[in-house]
């Protein structure tokens, strides 16, 4: 008898830490993103289609790739328009817009997919131009993750330009002796040059492509210490102006 009322009670409890672990949870994915007055420059859910707004913390503080795309905004219009070309209705790709300038942040948004690509027109008077986020501050990065392997596709700000924009943050001074284009474990020729003057935050890249054939790069970049990074660029001359 005592056997069943502590296997009862086992049971009871159980049931109920599963219930307070999924309301805390919940709660945890509604705070990440929480919903509010749409006036407030906070990062929140708007429009029932995005979450953006100005959060506390920075967008980044590791050594990490922020910002791969193409076409420059000087000036906002009414609509920003958001392009993500070479992914499909199938599966949509994770997507972000960024500013270091006051941690502005766009994500976990609704894009209105095409055959060919996703699209998003974001309205820039509720948070960019309300809070003075300047044009070319904004770094956008779009990635599809299959098989624990990311694909990275150039974001399209309005108009594409002739290059690719390619954004690495990191919080320490590093020079990078080597930046390099690679496919198949072969370097292929581009205009990138080493940078042995030592840097911090967003360092800036641009990969003139319009020449290359399409297809998967690897962009590698070495610090001075032998620290690398590598990531999977999709691209196509099509998308460059």
């Amino acid at each position: 008898m005592i056997f069943k009322q502590n296997k009862l009670f086992l049971s009871n409890f159980l049931i109920f830490f599963s219930s307070l672990f999924i309301v805390n949870t919940i709660s945890f994915i509604a705070y990440a993103c929480p919903v509010g007055n749409a006036r407030s420059l906070a990062y929140i859910r708007r429009d029932d289609n995005r979450c953006e707004g100005l959060r506390d913390r920075n967008i980044s503080s590791r050594f990490e790739l922020i910002a791969f795309s193409t076409g420059e905004v000087n000036n906002y219009s009414n609509i920003l328009k958001i392009r993500v070309p070479g992914t499909t209705t199938k599966i949509q790709p994770i997507i972000k817009l960024q500013s270091l300038f006051r941690n502005y942040l766009l994500d976990q948004f609704q894009s209105m997919d095409h055959s060919s690509e996703f699209t998003f027109d974001l309205k820039t008077n509720p948070v960019l131009q309300r809070a003075n986020i300047p044009a070319n501050s904004l770094l956008p990065l779009a990635f599809i993750e299959q098989n624990s392997k990311r694909n990275y596709y150039p974001v399209i700000l309005d108009k594409a330009s002739d290059s690719y924009k390619i954004v690495i943050y990191t919080p320490e001074y590093r020079t990078f002796p080597k930046v390099e284009i690679r496919q198949n474990g072969k370097l292929i020729p581009s205009n990138l040059k080493p940078r042995n003057i030592a840097d911090n935050g967003a360092i800036v890249f641009y990969w003139e492509a319009k020449n290359t054939p399409p297809g998967t790069y690897n962009f590698y970049l070495e610090d001075g210490d032998g620290k690398s990074l590598s990531f999977s660029l999709k691209h196509n001359p099509n998308w460059l102006k």
